[in-house]
């Protein structure tokens, strides 16, 4: 723990995206929701009634006097308080017959949003009163005085009107203008149904009925040029000057050294590691920086209490809106990436900067080229050879293992072969071992790094994590395999990944002096003839960019639609608009990752298009216990709650000393835990109204951190293998027997 503080302390802080699948089509009914968009019969919506009975659709059933047509109708083993409770019955039915009597029936020219809105009040109310959930749901409502002011929760409506009395009778009084008078639960209730009515009118009908005025089809938005998606950018001719070249040939600092001395900018880089090294090599300088990731926001303040004009950040962040001096847009043969790609893309075309620093491989400069010509900017072109040679041996290492040697650094590309790998050579041979991969916290990464970089570890172990940011004093990179898995199958390394790897070799020493030759090797010759080819493989050029449209984009199109319509279907629209792009340039992104993560709230009523968006790209690990939580986090976000990452019921008390030498606690245990931690401070800066009490979830994530750390130091045996996390303590279990106890 001492090893774990100390070097901690070496480093001057601490660390602290939309598409769809479109694969969801195939689920969806080939009807009426299709067809809709081929004529304007649509013009005259109603709203969606999918709770209310057909009969009470009708508005005049409701015309009759007395109680009885506002009643609901539910099935007799229905155990919601509406039947357990004859007195909320009561006053419910009534203050929904004189609703109606005294405001529906008499909205004159208004009438036919008012009797929408009504319906779908009832159709909200029905909704509820089928929830087997309803009990539990209505126990943890907790009223508010905002909420009791103009009510705006239509799906808690029966619980806000349950729990009214739990407000001070002062409250209402005020709320309702009474004086020193204590109104009545009757005048309560008719305050807060009028109030919800009123909303769902405002909110949901007029919108509804505005939007269909026009009914001009979506070609009315130009999506097909993509550089037009970013006017701003559009009103300058920016100079954008690529700097490109391998890995270890100084592109990245000769852009920097631009970004120093400009007023105002931003690094974009791929990685929230990246970013962090960046900001803070800026701090150590004297440069003022301010740091912008999705979970971390560090807004640095000059003598005069102005906000700092750099800032370091990941490439998602890029606020294309914003009229800077310098961007320098990092890795950008990552623009052809499947899964993140439209990041890189959308930040070369929209970085409103008069110069652009662009760095990565050569094999994005025709691509550059195509793109840089429909943006009409200028564009200059720098080419760097490696600071040093790299050099592929001439056989594999003997003695496999044996044969390693301090300043290796081993490549394997799964977390279980990886640990199994660092057990056996710390058995084999007198070496001691770091290791890297990609769920390893970000933190707990650097100080890996930091023990291989400072000899207090001789041998890295690593994932294809370290092609890209960590400075790392590797002398040669040893190869063990040409096949990593992609998620369905085993697929052969690409060149640009072999390179990319084998380029860090003889990148980095501490205590500087000259660089020494990279090496590259492997565990058995196959692999080696392999390799060679790739290192020596000509560049292959990339010829199309990733694309998705941004989110202004998207919310300017989705009012052209009719509202309920299924986000996959209307961003399938917008996909084939995308393609129609005459230069063939751009592709779409691979929605796998964002089709998962879709499904996960895919059932939650209440978010908006806006919302679904952004949730679809939170980056959620495939951890069961991370899905589930950030199910429970949407939830939040539909409901709009105001919550503590402590108050969700999560198993934090795992994040204790005494569990540090206990293999019934796992690593895949505290990576989840950490994953959650990191999602909701992901949230917490999209959500800032909803998700608080950061500086408690930071605790959280230190003692997080502290517990891998440690547990790979002390790690005797791998707990993926059988026995491991098989045999370890059921997280999933004990996180669900918490989540299900009354708070």
């Amino acid at each position: 723990m001492l090893r774990y503080i100390a070097l901690r302390s070496r480093q001057t802080r601490w660390f602290s995206s939309s598409a769809v699948s479109l694969a969801f089509n195939a689920s969806l009914p080939r009807g009426p929701t299709q067809q809709i968009f081929g004529n304007d019969t649509w013009a005259l919506q109603t709203p969606s009634l999918t709770h209310l009975p057909a009969a009470e659709r009708e508005i005049g059933w409701y015309q009759r006097g007395g109680v009885t047509p506002f009643e609901f109708s539910l099935p007799k083993d229905n155990s919601s308080p509406y039947t357990k409770d004859s007195e909320f019955k009561q006053l419910l039915d009534q203050t929904l017959a004189e609703y109606y009597h005294t405001t529906v029936r008499k909205s004159g020219s208004d009438a036919s949003f008012m009797e929408d809105a009504w319906l779908r009040l009832r159709d909200y109310i029905y909704k509820q009163l089928e929830d087997p959930q309803l009990p539990q749901r209505m126990q943890e409502y907790r009223p508010s005085v905002g909420e009791s002011i103009q009510p705006s929760r239509p799906d808690s409506l029966l619980a806000q009107l349950y729990h009214s009395d739990k407000l001070a009778p002062g409250v209402w009084s005020t709320i309702l203008k009474t004086g020193e008078k204590v109104p009545s639960r009757a005048e309560i209730y008719r305050h807060i149904v009028a109030g919800m009515a009123r909303y769902i009118q405002e909110k949901e009908v007029v919108p509804q009925r505005l939007r269909t005025l026009d009914t001009d089809d979506t070609e009315g938005i130009d999506i097909t040029n993509p550089s037009e998606w970013f006017p701003q950018a559009r009103k300058i001719r920016r100079h954008v000057v690529l700097h490109l070249g391998p890995t270890n040939s100084g592109k990245t600092y000769r852009a920097l050294q631009r970004l120093k001395s400009a007023e105002s900018g931003y690094y974009a880089g791929p990685l929230r590691l990246l970013a962090r090294e960046v900001y803070d090599r800026f701090k150590s300088e004297g440069i003022a920086c301010n740091l912008l990731t999705g979970e971390e926001v560090i807004q640095e303040l000059d003598a005069q209490g102005n906000p700092v004009g750099l800032t370091s950040g990941t490439v998602e962040m890029l606020p294309t809106g914003t009229p800077l001096d310098v961007v320098v847009l990092d890795e950008i043969q990552m623009m052809a990436d499947p899964d993140r790609g439209w990041a890189w893309t959308n930040a070369l075309l929209g970085a409103c900067a008069r110069e652009v620093h662009v760095c990565g491989e050569q094999s994005a400069l025709p691509l550059i080229r195509k793109l840089v010509k429909l943006t009409g900017d200028k564009l200059t072109v720098n080419e760097y050879d490696r600071l040093g040679e790299l050099r592929v041996e001439p056989t594999a290492m003997p003695r496999s293992l044996a044969g390693l040697r301090k300043g290796d650094c081993v490549i394997a590309f799964s977390k279980k072969k990886i640990l199994e790998m660092k057990l056996q050579i710390e058995r084999q041979t007198q070496l001691k071992v770091a290791v890297i991969y990609g769920s390893l916290p970000p933190e707990t990464r650097v100080q890996q790094a930091a023990l291989f970089n400072n000899g207090e570890c001789d041998v890295l172990v690593a994932s294809d994590a370290v092609g890209m940011g960590l400075n790392l004093a590797i002398d040669r990179i040893v190869f063990t395999t040409d096949v990593k898995f992609n998620g369905a199958e085993m697929v052969p390394l690409t060149q640009s990944q072999i390179k990319q790897i084998g380029g860090r070799a003889g990148r980095f020493k501490s205590q500087g002096g000259p660089r020494p030759v990279g090496l590259i090797t492997t565990t058995d010759s196959g692999v080696l003839a392999s390799v060679r080819r790739g290192i020596e493989a000509p560049v292959k050029y990339l010829d199309s960019a990733v694309i998705w449209p941004t989110r202004e984009v998207c919310e300017q199109m989705v009012v052209r639609y009719p509202p309920g319509t299924h986000t996959a279907v209307l961003l399938d629209a917008f996909a084939q608009q995308v393609e129609r792009h005459p230069a063939r340039i751009y592709t779409l992104p691979s929605f796998d990752n964002m089709r998962l993560t879709l499904s996960l709230f895919a059932d939650i009523e209440g978010l908006s298009f806006a919302d679904q968006l952004r949730l679809s790209s939170a980056p959620v690990k495939d951890l069961p216990l991370v899905k589930a939580a950030f199910r429970q986090f949407c939830g939040t976000v539909a409901r709009q709650e105001t919550r503590a990452l402590l108050s969700y019921g999560f198993p934090f008390e795992l994040l204790d000393y005494q569990f540090i030498d206990s293999e019934q606690c796992t690593l895949e245990q505290y990576e989840a835990l950490y994953h959650i931690i990191m999602l909701f401070f992901w949230l917490s800066n999209r959500y800032r109204e909803y998700f608080i009490d950061t500086e408690s979830a930071r605790d959280l994530k230190y003692f997080c951190e502290l517990i891998i750390f440690e547990k790979l130091d002390r790690l005797k045996r791998n707990p993926y293998m059988r026995g491991g996390a098989q045999g370890g303590r059921d997280l999933r279990a004990l996180y669900g027997k918490r989540g299900s106890r009354k708070r």
